[in-house]
């Protein structure tokens, strides 16, 4: 039988070696380069005037070791400070970025929560070595947001009312627990454990309890934009819940703009609405400011597209593409319905004929749709209603066709079928400007880029780099974080070029 030299691998044997810490970082590796950036290349002396120890006070751990292992970190996947303190004491790479340095976890999320405004000033830097490596076309766009939750619980999110009726449950709980305390006492049925278990459930709803009265006293009903109330959240009021495609979430939607070339994110934002759509001019606005401040040329030399997709469609995103000289490709949500074959296809608002006289609508079908009555909508825009017989709507064979559906309703009354004309809406609008743009192959083709664009970013940050929530609490932090990863991103766009320039030096 062979004969093999013994190891104590499998044991955990720990050696005593001389390590130069320099030496562990391979070149043509992320970390390589990350090291190499932060010392040399991009500037970040803008954290220095958090710190004011200049005379008293311990010495503090360098911005440029903090940020290279929290970058670190974020790249293998690893979000929490507690994880990447651990790193830098077991990890030999993470050792070598920190220079042999072991910063508690504390301080590693303190560095994260408080320098969210800071973040924005190293993205734009970040945004302007990728420029000096050529990644960026300045031509194409796309934008889409990526939803995800955050340290904040569903549970206590509701309406003022709702939130009222939830404290009553949790104080009628507590009354219930103390009285069934009592009873168990008087029958003398208590050991130690069931008195740790109540003192502990008592705590626990007692602690509920005074966070619900407290944000109760101080809170400010949320208006949404049809003037109804909108549910608050006790834990982080600027959390949204959000509708993703695992259900409901307590979070923020990270949005982000890529360009086409290198799919470089040129304009980041973490929003905490339901509605992702509101927030695009805010990153038009961003990404303008982001291409001056590295001095790319965006709308002086050649046309610039944005590609984005239903969630964006409205006549407010296209007057604001409009307004800055971009061209914006948005679909509406009926497009795949409108190029399915002719058996399939959806009705469109064309193919309701109006009459003048007699101030009616004919559908597809024959039927009229009778005026009713002038609606105010969201916006204060306001609508005409033409509403169709419910007779003709039941027995109808084009029904499961229709561009207008029916609310599921039991009265007679919300059976009936709804067609609303926007009022003004005869001298053409940019949505169906845009709806007639879709229609044609051209446009159809440049917005099938949308997905190639986009997509892979949040894939590479969400399944690649493990961010599957955010783990702080308020927009400006939750920002803060949001932008660190669209660093992180960047930067991994970046290796290869900044081989190819080490390589020519």
């Amino acid at each position: 039988m062979a004969r093999y030299k013994h190891t104590d691998i499998e044991y955990g044997q720990g050696l005593f070696l001389t390590v130069n810490l320099k030496e562990q970082l391979l070149p043509e590796t992320f970390e390589y380069m990350l090291d190499d950036l932060i010392d040399n290349k991009i500037d970040i002396s803008v954290f220095d005037k958090n710190y004011k120890n200049d005379d008293t006070g311990a010495k503090a751990i360098p911005p440029a070791i903090l940020i290279k292992v929290i970058i670190y970190g974020y790249s293998k996947g690893v979000k929490s400070s507690r994880k990447i303190s651990e790193l830098c004491e077991k990890n030999i790479i993470a050792k070598s970025l920190s220079g042999g340095m072991e910063p508690h976890w504390t301080t590693i999320a303190d560095f994260i929560s408080s320098n969210s405004e800071i973040f924005k000033e190293i993205f734009i830097k970040v945004l302007a070595y990728c420029a000096e490596l050529g990644l960026i076309g300045g031509e194409t766009f796309a934008i889409d947001g990526c939803r995800l939750p955050s340290n904040a619980s569903i549970e206590l999110s509701g309406t003022k009312e709702e939130l009222e009726r939830k404290l009553n449950v949790y104080k009628r709980m507590a009354e219930k627990h103390v009285m069934k305390h009592r009873k168990q006492d008087e029958r003398g049925e208590l050991d130690n454990e069931s008195k740790r278990r109540y003192h502990e459930r008592q705590k626990k709803l007692s602690r509920q309890i005074e966070k619900i009265s407290n944000f109760l006293e101080s809170m400010e009903k949320k208006i949404g934009k049809n003037e109804k109330e909108i549910k608050s959240n006790v834990t982080d009021n600027e959390s949204a819940m959000i509708r993703s495609s695992e259900g409901y979430i307590q979070g923020y939607i990270g949005i982000a703009v890529a360009d086409k070339q290198n799919q470089i994110i040129v304009s980041a934002e973490a929003a905490g609405s339901a509605n992702e759509g509101e927030h695009l001019s805010l990153l038009l606005d961003e990404m303008q400011n982001n291409m001056d401040e590295i001095d790319v040329k965006l709308l002086e030399d050649k046309k610039h597209t944005i590609l984005c997709d239903s969630n964006y469609f409205s006549e407010d995103n296209l007057k604001a593409c409009q307004d800055r000289n971009i061209e914006a490709i948005i679909p509406d949500k009926q497009l795949n319905s409108r190029l399915a074959s002719n058996k399939e296809k959806m009705y469109e608002l064309s193919d309701f004929k109006y009459h003048e006289e007699g101030n009616y609508y004919e559908c597809p079908n024959e039927k009229r749709l009778e005026y009713k009555r002038i609606t105010v909508l969201s916006r204060g825009h306001k609508w005409k209603e033409y509403r169709a017989s419910v007779k003709d709507c039941r027995i109808c064979s084009y029904n499961a066709r229709c561009i207008i559906k029916s609310k599921k309703e039991t009265t007679k009354k919300d059976k009936e079928k709804k067609l609303m004309i926007k009022i003004n809406s005869e001298t053409e609008s940019l949505c169906s400007v845009m709806r007639k743009k879709l229609a044609t192959e051209e446009y159809q083709d440049q917005y099938a880029y949308r997905i190639q664009i986009i997509e892979p970013v949040f894939s590479n940050i969400t399944y690649c780099k493990g961010l599957n929530r955010f783990t702080l609490r308020g927009k400006n932090k939750v920002n803060g974080q949001w932008l660190l990863y669209c660093i992180v991103h960047n930067l991994g766009k970046c290796l290869k070029g900044y081989n190819l320039a080490m390589a020519c030096t």
